[in-house]
């Protein structure tokens, strides 16, 4: 009897794998069209895997706990011929089907675009091929020489099929780009930018609120020196992680490490770029303590000298962007660290007084927190930034 392979299916559009948690059936068993015979666990929630047609199990390619690709074979059904003709699915040996390659990539499919790429185990996934989606070796190759990311291919328009980017297409570029003004960057901005290119490789999101800063502002008035707003927020933050570490956790492999301790940083502008003092274990500093230790980290900081207490890796950093009269900004978190908070600029805007009944003005900034979505889901960032804005609400208790 022909074999007809059960597939793992397009489980959601963003979904690229699954992981098999149970076999439903087992070898041998006569199964019906449509029955769950495999259960699978994405990221967001256990589907089921059915079979294609009735007929027998005649064996699973899985194993219970192993993660597999869409479009993978899971196992086999012995069918009737009727079936196998109907599915177009009988099964061919693995020699028979085609390879990716870069020449194959130049062959028009019969919309002059698409190309079918066909995975070792599975049927076939259509793959439209436009623009930066692939390069050749030789410009793979050309990037390398010339310290580029395959990213830096992207803004080349490209002539090949499809839009893909030659090597010609790249040469013309660089070209152009050799006809205009420049300026060699500087080694600040170039770390700068490495670090902004791998924390882009993760999903980043961003969540913001309205924040009093009445509170601060009055509490400042008791301390000599004074805390700018940016060392409360700090302090807040320290304090809701130190509470809830998972927020701050980092994935490695299947894991979530958790920080062994409580240290923040503090985002400063320097020339050309961005240096974050960290103060050490900040969740048990006193606040009175942190303006002598800003002051002298702001001025290394300057200086690009920072000492070595706050040169320490940070679980999260601040950045005030409402010094430059920003009001809401998405920043990035560095790529060892999950999040990321900001502060705006503080205005005066209507607020509804529930005991007087009327709008009276008060003082209000936007608050953001910008997060490694693979470790931070919406409901937990949202409770994290509840419970900063409560902090910063009694400074007192800081």
């Amino acid at each position: 009897m022909p074999k007809v392979p059960i597939i793992m299916p397009q489980l959601g559009e963003s979904i690229a794998e699954a992981t098999v948690v149970r076999l439903t059936a087992k070898v041998g068993d006569q199964v019906e069209s449509d029955q769950e015979v495999i259960e699978v666990e994405t990221n967001k929630a256990v589907m089921s895997v059915t079979t294609p047609c009735d007929g027998v199990i005649e064996s699973f390619q899985v194993e219970v706990n192993e993660t597999y690709p869409i479009g993978n074979v899971l196992g086999y059904i012995e069918a009737s011929v009727e079936d196998a003709e109907r599915l177009n699915a009988a099964t061919k040996p693995a020699s028979d089907q085609s390879l990716v390659t870069e020449d194959s990539l130049n062959d028009k499919s019969s919309d002059g675009v698409n190309i079918h790429l066909h995975p070792s185990h599975g049927l076939e996934i259509p793959v439209d091929q436009k623009g930066g989606g692939f390069n050749s070796p030789r410009l793979r190759a050309r990037l390398q020489e010339l310290g580029m990311q395959t990213s830096d291919a992207g803004v080349v328009p490209g002539s090949g099929i499809g839009g893909r980017v030659t090597i010609e297409d790249f040469e013309a570029y660089l070209q152009q780009v050799n006809r205009l003004p420049s300026q060699k960057a500087s080694p600040m901005r170039l770390a700068v930018a490495d670090s902004m290119r791998r924390s882009w490789t993760r999903p980043l999101a961003t969540l913001g609120v309205s924040i009093s800063l009445e509170p601060i502002l009055a509490h400042r008035k008791t301390l000599t020196p004074s805390p700018g707003p940016a060392l409360y927020l700090a302090k807040a933050v320290a304090i809701a992680l130190a509470e809830s570490p998972q927020s701050a956790g980092r994935l490695v492999g299947n894991k979530i490490v958790l920080p062994a301790s409580i240290d923040i940083g503090v985002a400063v502008e320097v020339e050309d770029g961005v240096v974050v003092p960290v103060f050490a274990n900040l969740d048990k500093q006193p606040l009175a303590d942190l303006p002598a230790q800003y002051k002298k980290f702001l001025q290394a900081a300057k200086e690009k000298r920072l000492p070595q207490e706050a040169s320490i890796p940070a679980i999260a950093t601040v950045t005030n962007f409402g010094t430059l009269g920003v009001h809401w900004a998405t920043p990035i978190p560095l790529p060892s660290e999950t999040l990321i908070v900001g502060l705006g600029y503080g205005e005066k805007r209507p607020f509804w007084d529930e005991n007087s009944e009327r709008f009276v003005p008060r003082l209000e900034a936007e608050l953001t927190v910008s997060f490694d979505h693979r470790v931070i889901d919406g409901g937990q960032s949202g409770r994290l930034v509840r419970r900063i804005v409560a902090l910063l609400a009694k400074p007192e208790g800081l």
